[in-house]
């Protein structure tokens, strides 16, 4: 019987990824991969990746050579909105995107491709791949060598190994092998259809000048394009070579259901469905013109989790294997490079014979992904019925966007993300985090509901531009090796102190709140996690708090004037009690407190305007 050190369970990105960086951090271990497929050309959704997953690429693969010659450089997130007859041209759609490509690097990425490459990338460094091989047994030892069994060209073969890596994506052939169960999401009750078009012209081939000048003709081709609708997105995502990747995603609670928007189709299920489905779209029709579909798929529910992810029996998943939450963010390669990061730092720590170190990092790392995967999976809670007006989703976006590069990106090309003493510190937060998403997501589901119920829903879903890179040009020189941790906890704070209290004025209809420093200074994450409902009454009540300390700072400022209290009333209306109206006193304190009331914050909410 033949033996290795590891057993990787398919030849994906994820476990081609897998076997390529444990073939650079340690070249004596030995890896075989075992993939069932004769020959790596399935098509797989999953093109699009981020920032976290990108940097994995280029500094831990060593990849960035590679992507730029063979795949697609990718110009961020874009994000368009139309009008509730879905008939608006792409020039009119409210837009959020960059105008230029963002600073740090990602790509659009043709799967069949990368994965037969990372086959001959793997074997060349010395790791064996054998195509056509389905694992059909496992038998895990704790104690001792695991044994794989699988079947290629029609015989039955047996290895041994330390350690065992499931990257077999939704077979979960592990799992299925130990009995572990994996849980259908509840929470989130989402479907895809999608397929590949030959013969798209693309963004870039529409011709009016304002449109493509706003974007300062950078190129909206490349980017992972959004139409946001209510209750659903679709997806134009490029590949190499004449293809688009285009699919739907839709909550298939409020899509074709009971409570689905007035006139809304139903989810596609089928390749006839689907094709009806976009076609029923100005945008989508028209850029599809002329393209022919080469082939389609659909998954009927998308996110699931386990219990858990990795084992001191030296067991692990990593990608699909273990879970998965929604494509809106493109997250699913972070999670294989967060994953992946983690089962080598395992594995070398065992090698090493560090049984406490490895015991250790085995419960941080299995907490941390467990509380990444609810964490990823509360983004998207209850926000389809949001995606489809830019007023709404544009505050989103800001603050999700902000959150992902301080407190995901950062951390993780600081090499933070692998350190155990930084997972239990990160992890003494977890409450507070989820309590922020649910919250935060609340408030957002409760003014979608309003704006519906004014008709306000769709008001700025035309002929407006928002600037998505703007909200976290203050990270582009920080993002690096070196953490700050006090500017890491302002900027949670600025984030959400500026989108809290933007969504304060637009559902209490306050104009001029939201970029009122006194205001977002008195909303810190925490005190925004105690502003459950906004009413005129909490309002009122931070209001009051406000003018009790403007009244003690001016108090001092004037010991003279008599300034018995400050008064801050509904639309910036400000009296001052004490001296007497008509005096110079009463004026000069008037005009410092209105001064004080009337300084900018520099919110986020107004930067990225």
């Amino acid at each position: 019987m033949r033996t290795f050190d590891i057993v990787i369970i398919g030849s994906g990105i994820a476990g081609g990824f897998l076997a390529r960086q444990l073939r650079l951090a340690c070249p004596d271990l030995g890896v075989l991969v075992l993939e069932a497929a004769e020959a790596m050309e399935d098509y797989k959704v999953g093109e699009s990746t981020v920032e976290v997953a990108a940097n994995y690429m280029v500094r831990r693969l060593n990849l960035g050579t590679y992507l730029y010659q063979h795949q697609l450089p990718k110009n961020g997130l874009r994000f368009f909105f139309d009008s509730p007859g879905k008939d608006l041209p792409l020039p009119r759609m409210s837009e959020i995107g960059s105008d230029h490509m963002p600073f740090h690097p990602s790509f659009q990425l043709e799967r069949a491709r990368l994965e037969r490459d990372l086959v001959t990338m793997n074997r060349a460094a010395g790791a064996e791949v054998e195509l056509g091989a389905k694992v059909v047994d496992v038998a895990i030892d704790g104690r001792g060598r695991h044994t794989v069994v699988y079947e290629r060209g029609g015989e039955r073969r047996e290895v041994a190994c330390r350690w065992v890596c499931d990257a077999s994506g939704r077979r979960h052939v592990l799992f299925r092998k130990l009995g572990v169960k994996v849980h259908k999401e509840a929470r989130l009750n989402t479907a895809a259809a999608w397929g590949r078009y030959r013969g798209v012209a693309g963004l870039d081939a529409v011709t009016d000048a304002a449109w493509r000048s706003r974007a300062r003709y950078t190129s909206r081709h490349l980017s992972t394009n959004h139409f946001m609708y209510d209750g659903y997105w679709i997806w134009f995502i490029p590949l190499a070579g004449d293809l688009m990747s285009v699919g739907v995603v839709f909550d298939k609670d409020r899509i074709g259901a009971g409570n689905a928007p007035a006139g809304a189709l139903p989810g596609p299920r089928t390749r006839a469905e689907f094709e009806r489905f976009l076609g029923a779209h100005r945008a989508a029709r028209e850029l599809l013109e002329g393209a022919e579909l080469e082939d389609f798929q659909s998954y009927a529910h998308l996110p699931y989790h386990a219990d858990r992810y990795f084992s001191t029996d030296r067991y692990a998943v990593t990608g699909e294997a273990g879970a998965f939450t929604d494509p809106f963010y493109s997250p699913g390669s972070d999670f294989i490079a967060t994953a992946n990061e983690f089962i080598t730092q395992m594995i070398l720590s065992d090698v090493r014979g560090d049984r406490a170190g490895f015991e250790e990092r085995v419960a941080a790392y299995d907490a941390y992904y467990r509380f990444k995967y609810d964490s990823t999976l509360r983004l998207y809670e209850r926000m389809y019925p949001v995606f489809g007006s830019f007023e709404l989703y544009r505050l989103k976006y800001l603050l999700d966007f902000n959150n992902y590069y301080n407190l995901v990106v950062w951390p993780f090309m600081a090499d933070r993300v692998t350190d155990v003493g930084w997972i239990r510190e990160e992890l003494r937060f977890t409450d507070l985090v989820l309590r922020a998403l649910s919250t935060m997501g609340e408030h957002f589901a409760s003014l979608a509901s309003d704006l519906r119920a004014r008709g306000e829903y769709f008001a700025q879903n035309e002929g407006r531009f928002a600037n998505g890179l703007n909200g976290v040009a203050q990270l582009e020189t920080r993002l690096g090796p070196a953490i700050d941790e006090r500017f890491r906890r302002e900027q949670v704070d600025r984030a959400y102190g500026s989108v809290f209290a933007a969504l304060v004025e637009r559902r209490l209809g306050e104009r001029g709140l939201s970029d009122r420093a006194r205001l977002v200074s008195e909303l810190p994450l925490p005190q925004v996690l105690v502003f459950r409902d906004i009413t005129p009454e909490r309002l009122a009540r931070l209001l009051q708090r406000i003018a009790e300390r403007m009244t003690k700072e001016l108090r001092q400022e004037f010991p003279d004037a008599g300034i018995e209290r400050i008064e801050l009333g509904a639309s910036g209306v400000i009296s001052v009690t004490g001296p007497a109206e008509g005096t110079r006193a009463h004026a000069d304190a008037l005009s410092r407190a209105r001064a004080l009331w009337d300084a900018s914050a520099g919110s986020l909410a107004h930067i990225a305007l």
